[in-house]
């Protein structure tokens, strides 16, 4: 589109809501003159006055009120008993009858598919092609495999009827369900090793502390040490969370349990006055013990955890491990 020159509004009025194909508005604003205004500048401004699309023979209409269906219980009672797989239109006035306002298509499917109340009208899925057998397996994403596990889906217009392979490979070693809440691993990290003694099933909650870790594994062995040792870490964080401290700013008593999902469980200081902005009081001139500083960090603390646990600045601890750049500056 030529910098300053705008679209016609006039024509714009009279064209953009009938025509519902965009590419071919540009085409007929090129031919009559002769320049092609971009995608960007026709929406915005027909959104700037207030131009609308004309509503198209068959597409749904706006819902009349958006409906939530777990804040609505009586409606959603009403509808599994009523809504028996008749047509839309039919549900859509029933519904109306009894609550004041109709459903649109797209609010009846929601809540079918959501439900598993949906109602095929024959046995084949959409497209009408030939359904795989079950145990056919696919690529999915990230890499992993796929399999179909049972013809047909418990929750209708779902896909739930596949499963990622090695958590259906895990599930049938073990006979029973994954556990909530945690997902399964390859040991040796190859997604097609479908070994049942290199699937380990490992809690969600670990799995960001042992990326942290920075330890690598190569089999169940390694695996399951490095989940041990992200179990300690978990519970050593718990237990500093749940330690009663001193708050030495205002002498008030706290935990940092408020804090735990942020990590940061070795605060000296209380909420309160970590959003004042206050800091603890550090006596001028004290020297810290760099040896321990050294040694905890060897033991693969972090600095800025190492600072919150001595009481000293980031900058003291960096000097401890590192030494004090300026002092090699000054020898050179």
């Amino acid at each position: 589109m030529p910098r300053g020159k705008p679209i016609d509004t006039k024509w714009l009025r009279e064209h953009y809501p009938v025509m519902t194909d965009i590419n071919e508005l540009l085409d007929k604003h090129e031919r009559e003159f002769g320049w092609r205004p971009s995608k960007t500048s026709v929406y915005t401004k027909a959104n700037k006055l207030r131009i609308r699309k004309k509503p198209v023979q068959g597409r749904d209409k706006k819902c009349e009120r958006p409906v939530y269906w777990h804040n609505e219980p009586e409606m959603e009672a009403w509808m599994l008993e009523h809504d028996h797989g008749q047509r839309v239109d039919a549900v859509s006035d029933e519904f109306r009858e009894r609550f004041g306002f109709g459903l649109t298509r797209g609010q009846i499917n929601l809540f079918r598919a959501s439900h598993g109340t949906q109602v095929r009208q024959d046995g084949t899925r959409r497209g009408g092609g030939a359904r795989v057998p079950v145990g056919t397996e696919r690529k999915g994403k990230d890499g992993y495999t796929v399999i179909k596990v049972r013809e047909e889906t418990n929750v209708a217009m779902s896909k739930d009827n596949w499963m990622l392979k090695h958590v259906w490979v895990w599930e049938q070693a073990n006979g029973e369900k994954l556990p909530k809440g945690h997902i399964v691993m390859f040991a040796d990290k190859d997604k097609t090793n479908f070994d049942p003694d290199n699937l380990v099933a490992v809690p969600k909650k670990l799995m960001g502390v042992m990326n942290g870790m920075d330890v690598e594994w190569h089999d169940r062995e390694s695996l399951e040490t490095v989940i041990a040792m992200a179990k300690v870490r978990v519970a050593r964080n718990l237990a500093m969370a749940r330690a009663v401290r001193t708050c030495p700013c205002c002498g008030r008593k706290f935990d940092n349990m408020s804090r735990l999902k942020y990590g940061n469980v070795t605060s000296t200081i209380c909420p309160q006055c970590g959003k004042a902005g206050r800091k603890p009081p550090t006596p001028k001139n004290k020297r810290f013990d760099h040896d321990k500083i050294r040694e905890m960090y060897a033991q693969g603390y972090r600095q800025e955890r190492i600072a919150d646990i001595i009481g000293c600045s980031r900058s003291t601890v960096s000097v401890a491990i590192h030494g004090d750049n300026r002092k090699r500056k000054r020898k050179k």
